[in-house]
């Protein structure tokens, strides 16, 4: 049964952010990927104030008996090496062109003195922004089955390579979902100082400050007739 948390994090879509590792991330992309056989993956591009980027996954494989739905954090490799361990040769650039051929996967690679096994092969179609294209993974993992490698090739000849590793929904914290705009909170002023809300202006006055403008004038108009009266009397007095 899903969680509470899996739940929101299925909500994500561009705009929302969650927490993770007590970091801030924002969703950048949402797309989907699958096959005729019933594989699918949700993916959620994650991008940190630092430009920092990873690939949240929600996979759900039929044919996993164990675990039909398993969640992955995968960040894409810029600079690879990779390497057939059966003859410490760098394959790196023949494998653009050997997972779409049609090739046997190799049994085995090596990236970062970290040996990976194949697992298995996907061939689907990838959508994102409305837009769908073929891409054909090779995937691979370590012994201990806590690392993934994965190889994706695309039509224009272009290899992805990610390192990913499983997480949990529970290791996601404070999802923030529909929310599109983020409007960030106006200065705190003092709270001595109460602003009227009736006015925008940069300049507006204080509403206290204008009552009491208000009163100092009525008290000086006052004063000034009070000045004349007197002054009358004196003069009808002979003083």
């Amino acid at each position: 049964m899903a969680t509470s948390t899996e739940y929101e994090l299925r909500q994500l879509r561009d705009g929302d952010r969650l927490t993770y590792h007590g970091v801030l991330w924002r969703v950048v992309d949402y797309s989907t990927y699958g096959d005729d056989k019933g594989y699918e993956t949700d993916e959620w591009l994650l991008k940190s104030q630092t430009g920092k980027e990873y690939y949240l996954m929600r996979e759900t494989d039929p044919t996993n008996a164990d675990r039909s739905v398993q969640w992955y954090l995968a960040e894409q490799v810029r600079s690879p090496s990779i390497y057939d361990p059966e003859s410490s040769r760098d394959v790196t650039m023949q494998l653009r062109e050997d997972v779409r051929s049609g090739r046997e996967p190799y049994a085995q690679l090596q990236m970062y003195n970290r040996l990976y096994k194949f697992e298995s092969q996907t061939e689907g179609n990838y959508r994102s922004d409305g837009e769908t294209d073929d891409r054909i993974t090779w995937d691979y993992w370590d012994e201990a089955h806590l690392w993934n490698l994965a190889l994706e090739a695309w039509p224009d000849g272009t290899l992805n390579v990610y390192s990913t590793r499983t997480v949990q929904p529970q290791d996601f914290t404070n999802v923030q979902t529909g929310q599109r705009d983020f409007v960030p909170i106006a200065p705190n002023f003092s709270s001595s100082s109460s602003w009227d809300s009736s006015s925008s202006s940069r300049g507006s006055i204080p509403s206290f400050q204008r009552s009491t403008s208000s009163s100092s004038r009525i008290w000086q108009f006052v004063a000034a007739w009070t000045l004349v009266i007197v002054g009358v009397l004196f003069v009808f007095a002979g003083i």
